[in-house]
């Protein structure tokens, strides 16, 4: 997994400043070993490069940062630690992922306002804990076909009662919409003789008007008439009267004399349509994805497990109370 992650760091750019050695202070001592803030803002630079971009807890990754110390420190104990070696050997497999060799491994990790050092310790708690986990407890995680169909089965039913809500939205339902044409006869002022002419003029244009592309020849000869433009209203939030005289006069007819806000108009109506929202494809995950989503929650609840054992057999003093699990 770490192998995988690194291969895309390059292509990420470091998302927080550097931090002063000299100005960290300890959060937590283990086994006598300093755990200190420099070391979560190590951390913290070096999951962003792992591809985790958001919800940095401190005081969850310096947790993390002490857990990684007991690992280390149990495996030595053991002495199933991984040697310098070891780690070294891993870490040129990542650095050879990445076409380059330790030297340039440790030059893009400095550009990244990271040390080789805090990629050791990440590496060797990872290989301490593996191997804690097969000789000293005898885990080997692992999920039988059963534990995937049961786990793709709740997933599956998960994502797809997420996309039926969705679907239910009122805010996703088909929507018909209206086509209108606004031709405006303006009055200046409200003198009922003027808006009685213009009426009359409304429906000789109504005469004319043989559809909507008809609408500008209709108006020739009428003093003072606005043709607007043809806009796209919803049907549902359309007045019941305008919808019910459009739907009797039917698509292309026009209806008239209506009062205006500055005159009187006719209204046509050139076409209708529906807007069906698109269905929502959500991708379910493969097989072998399930199986790796199983491995991984089996393998955080040992781990859980068996890092609350260990903790008690180490000696933590947290001299930030804030860092207190």
């Amino acid at each position: 997994m770490i192998l995988r992650s690194m291969f895309a760091f390059v292509l990420l750019i470091a998302l927080y400043q550097p931090v002063n050695a000299q100005e960290a202070s300890v959060i937590a001592t283990v086994n006598d070993h300093p755990v200190t803030s420099f070391d979560i803002d190590q951390r913290i630079k070096l999951l962003a490069i792992l591809g985790q971009t958001s919800g940095f807890d401190r005081k969850k990754i310096g947790n993390a940062l002490i857990d990684d110390v007991v690992k280390i420190d149990e495996a030595r104990r053991f002495r199933i630690d991984p040697t310098e070696k070891e780690i070294d050997e891993r870490l040129g497999g990542m650095a050879k992922g990445l076409k380059t060799d330790m030297a340039g491994l440790e030059g893009k990790l400095g550009k990244q306002g990271l040390t080789l050092n805090t990629m050791r310790q990440y590496v060797s708690a990872q290989m301490s804990f593996s191997r804690l986990l097969t000789a000293k407890y005898k885990e080997k995680i692992a999920v039988d076909p059963g534990e995937v169909d049961k786990k793709m089965a709740e997933v599956t039913a998960d994502i797809n009662g997420k996309v039926k809500k969705i679907m239910a939205d009122p805010r996703r339902q088909p929507i018909e919409v209206y086509s209108i044409l606004q031709v405006d006869f303006p009055v200046e002022g409200d003198d009922p003789q003027l808006l009685q002419s213009r009426a009359i003029e409304v429906g000789q244009y109504l005469q004319k008007f043989k559809g909507c592309g008809s609408a500008r020849a209709a108006a020739a000869g009428i003093f003072n008439v606005k043709v607007g433009k043809v806009i796209e209203a919803d049907g549902r939030k359309l007045p019941a009267p305008l919808k019910a005289a459009l739907q009797a006069k039917g698509i292309g007819g026009a209806i008239g004399p209506v009062r205006g806000p500055k005159g009187v108009q006719a209204i046509a109506w050139c076409g209708k349509r529906m807007i069906t929202p698109p269905k929502i494809n959500a991708p379910l995950p493969t097989r072998q994805q399930i199986e790796n989503m199983a491995l991984n929650e089996k393998f955080d609840r040992v781990e859980q497990k068996y890092l609350a054992i260990m903790r008690k057999g180490a000696v933590i003093e947290y001299k930030d109370q804030t860092f207190t699990k």
